[in-house]
C-alpha cells in the first residue's frame, strides 16, 4: 500500500520526520504554524547534525517538504492521509484528534508525544484500533525558524503494536527515511519506559532554573528526581508494566542500577550520562515554562505517575509535589524558588 503521511505538528520532531520521509519518496504534508512553518514554506527545511565541538554543525541542503498552515489545505494537496504522525504537544493532542474527525476516512495515527495519555485522547475520538503508541528518542531542537538540529547520534523511533496491515509499510518507510525503528508487543511498556527517561532533570530542572548538568551535581535536588523515579517504578510494578530498552537507551540497565547502587554512587556514575542524554538541549518543561506557557506537559509526565499511582494504590508524593510546583510557577501563583524550597523541605533535604 502507498503511504500518504500527514505530519500534524511541524515542530522540531514533526518537521524532521516529515522531511526525511519526503526525501525517501513518501508523499508527505506538514501542518504547523508560526515563523518555523513560514521559513519552511519560503526556503525549505535545513537539517543539521551535531558535529564535534571543534567544528560547526554541518547543514545539508534545504528540503522542500510541502508544508501548510491548516489541515484542510494539507489534505487538499495530499489527499486523505492513511497515516497521521501526531507530534503536537501532549496538551494539544485532544484538539488535534478532534480536528482529524473531519477527515472522510479515518487514518492510522502514530502518537509521538512524551508522557502517557495522548493515545487515549486520540482513541476516544477516532477509535483505539486506529492508534499506534510511539516514542521518539533522538534529541532534536529548533535553533531558529526553518532549521532543526539533531543533537545526539543515538536514538530512533519505537513503535507499539500497529493495528491492521500498515505495520510493515510504516516501519519500512521510517527505516528508509534513516531512522532506527524498533517494534514492541506492548504499547504501555513503550510509553512508560520513555516516561522514565523524561522524569530525570525535567520538571525539577524547570522549577529550579538549573540545567540538567548542574542539577545532577546538587545532591539535595538530585534526591528529588531519585524519589520521583522510584515512585514511577513502583507504579509500573503494581500495574505489571515491563521496562523495555528503547533505541539508543538501555532503560533496563538504568533501572537495575537504580535499585542496586547507593544513591550517591548512582548520581556520580550515572547522573552525568542521564543529564547528557539530551545532547545539551534544555528539557521540554524548562522550555514550556521559560516561554511563559500557562499549560505544560507535566500532567502527562509526573502527573501520569500520580494518576496511575492513585488507581494502583501506590503513593506518589514527590511526583505530585513536582506537578504542583511546576503548575504554580506556570500560572504565576508561586515563585519557582518558593516551590523548590517546599519540595526540599517535604523530602527532608535542604540546599
Amino acid at each position: 500500500m502507498t503511504l500518504r503521511v500527514l505530519c500534524l505538528g511541524a515542530g522540531a520532531v514533526g518537521s524532521l520526520v516529515g522531511a526525511r520521509l519526503h526525501e525517501a519518496g513518501v508523499p508527505v504534508a506538514l501542518v504547523g504554524r508560526g515563523p518555523h512553518l513560514d521559513a519552511i514554506r519560503r526556503h525549505g527545511l535545513f537539517m543539521e547534525v551535531s558535529a564535534p565541538r571543534s567544528a560547526a554543525p554541518a547543514a545539508e541542503a534545504p528540503v522542500r517538504v510541502p508544508a501548510f498552515p491548516d489541515l484542510a489545505e494539507a489534505v487538499g494537496y495530499l489527499g486523505d492521509p492513511n497515516v497521521v504522525i501526531l507530534t503536537v504537544k501532549a496538551y494539544d493532542a485532544a484538539a488535534a484528534a478532534e480536528a482529524l474527525t473531519s477527515l472522510s476516512a479515518k487514518p492510522l495515527v502514530l502518537c509521538l508525544q512524551n508522557g502517557v495519555g495522548s493515545e487515549e485522547e486520540v482513541g476516544r475520538r477516532l477509535g483505539r484500533e486506529r492508534v499506534v503508541a510511539g516514542v521518539f528518542t533522538l534529541s532534536v531542537e529548533r535553533p531558529s525558524p526553518g532549521r532543526v538540529l539533531v543533537a545526539t547520534g543515538q536514538g530512533g523511533i519505537a513503535l507499539g503494536p500497529v493495528p491492521g496491515t500498515l505495520g510493515p509499510d510504516l516501519g519500512g518507510a521510517l527505516k528508509a527515511a534513516g531512522f532506527r525503528v524498533w517494534t514492541y508487543s506492548r504499547a504501555d511498556a513503550v510509553k512508560w519506559s520513555k516516561l522514565l527517561l523524561n522524569l530525570w532533570a525535567n520538571a525539577l530542572s524547570a522549577v529550579s532554573g538549573l540545567p540538567p548538568r548542574e542539577l545532577v551535581r546538587a545532591a539535595p535536588l538530585f534526591h528529588l528526581d531519585w524519589l520521583a523515579f522510584r515512585e514511577a517504578l513502583k507504579v509500573m510494578r503494581a500495574l505489571r508494566i515491563p521496562v523495555v530498552d528503547l533505541p539508543g537507551y538501555p532503560v533496563r540497565l538504568l533501572v537495575r542500577l537504580h535499585w542496586v547502587l547507593p544513591e550517591a554512587a548512582f548520581r556520580r556514575l550515572v547522573g552525568p550520562k542521564v543529564a547528557g542524554g539530551r545532547g545539551g538541549k534544555l528539557p521540554s518543561l524548562w522550555l514550556d515554562l521559560s516561554a511563559g506557557r500557562r499549560v505544560t506537559e507535566v500532567r502527562w509526565l509526573n502527573g501520569a505517575v500520580v494518576e496511575a499511582g492513585r488507581s494502583a494504590g501506590v503513593a506518589t508524593p514527590v511526583n505530585q509535589a513536582l506537578v504542583g510546583a511546576l503548575e504554580a510557577a506556570a500560572e504565576g501563583v508561586g515563585s519557582p524558588s518558593g516551590c523548590l524550597e517546599g519540595l526540599l523541605q517535604s523530602s527532608g533535604r535542604k540546599t
